[in-house]
């Protein structure tokens, strides 16, 4: 087992998150408008914006050897990196590609040698920025009855963060064919959803 110490698949070395919650100050009782109409403030008055913001850095991943059973285990050993190797996501020939050359890392990587596990984890993907937001207005009808209005919008910048796992997304086994593709990711396209809610 020590052959394959490393940080774990799910690692996250940096991560910070942050919310917020913002009424407007427009309308009744705020410093603008105090002495709205009615019909005013329930147009522009009382408007709140709310938010989520995440930003991590990226998940290792490990190299393959297409052709080694280092350790006589039934699972092929990691290759060991001889030379300089940049990990970059970029779209090269139409897919993602996590290597910024991926013939040179080919170059710069060796099968382990009998009863060597080779390195794991020794590469990282890339990080992920993502916002959520949402603005919303409640209207009162009654003393315990009113009307809200919400729209949300996740993934506000439309970021994008390729899935590492080698099951289910990158080519990371040195003998494909699409050696460093991403096939999946991890985020969802921005996703926008209007509501209108009683509420008693």
């Amino acid at each position: 087992p020590r052959l394959t110490r490393a940080v774990s698949n799910f690692d996250v070395r940096h991560l910070v998150s942050g919310n917020w919650v913002a009424e407007a100050p427009v309308g009744r009782g705020t410093k603008l408008l105090d002495g709205a109409s009615r019909a005013v403030n329930g147009a522009i008055g009382n408007w709140q914006l709310s938010g989520v913001v995440r930003w991590s850095s990226g998940l290792p991943f490990s190299v393959i050897s297409g052709a080694g059973w280092g350790t006589d285990w039934d699972e092929q050993s990691s290759m060991v990196q001889t030379g300089p190797i940049q990990a970059r996501t970029h779209i090269d020939h139409g897919v993602a590609q996590v290597f910024a050359n991926p013939s040179q890392a080919l170059d710069n990587l060796r099968n382990p040698y009998p009863g060597e596990a080779g390195q794991r984890n020794n590469f990282r993907g890339d990080g992920y920025l993502g916002v959520d937001t949402g603005l919303s207005k409640d209207w009162k009808l009654r003393e315990h009855a009113g009307i809200r209005f919400t729209w949300e919008v996740f993934n506000v910048s439309n970021s994008v963060r390729f899935d590492v796992n080698p099951l289910t997304s990158l080519q990371n086994m040195t003998t494909s064919g699409e050696f460093g593709v991403y096939d999946a990711t991890l985020t969802k396209p921005r996703v926008q959803q209007v509501s209108l809610r009683y509420l008693f």
